[in-house]
């Protein structure tokens, strides 16, 4: 399978993940990637330290809105840290995995 990488991380203009209210992100990568919501498990990266984190997460479910796009809500739990956080998505049947980076956008918790 040919190497896909995050196209692009986005989050309506000036939004800001903050406490319990989630807000929508739109990610974006190469066609036919995402073919099963239920086959993606997403996890966010604090950019400060580049690890993991349950605190920020996937509110709900994953929509696949195309084959190069899918979107979700994300939530802050109480204890996350505030900073930029980048998106780690897993397809869980082939065990590939992508991650986001600084040229893609990332996801701000205030």
């Amino acid at each position: 399978m040919a190497r896909v990488d995050i196209v692009r991380v986005e989050t309506p203009e000036g939004a800001a993940v903050r406490g319990g209210d989630p807000v929508m992100v739109t990610v974006k990568v190469a066609p036919g990637w995402f073919e099963d919501a239920d086959d993606l498990a997403i996890r966010f990266i604090y950019a400060d330290t580049l690890e993991g984190t349950d605190y920020v997460s996937v509110y709900k479910e994953i929509t696949i809105d195309s084959a190069t796009e899918i979107s979700f809500r994300v939530k802050a739990k109480h204890g996350s840290s505030p900073g930029e956080y980048y998106v780690q998505i897993k397809k869980e049947s082939t065990d590939e995995t992508v991650a986001s980076d600084p040229g893609d956008g990332t996801i701000t918790v205030s």
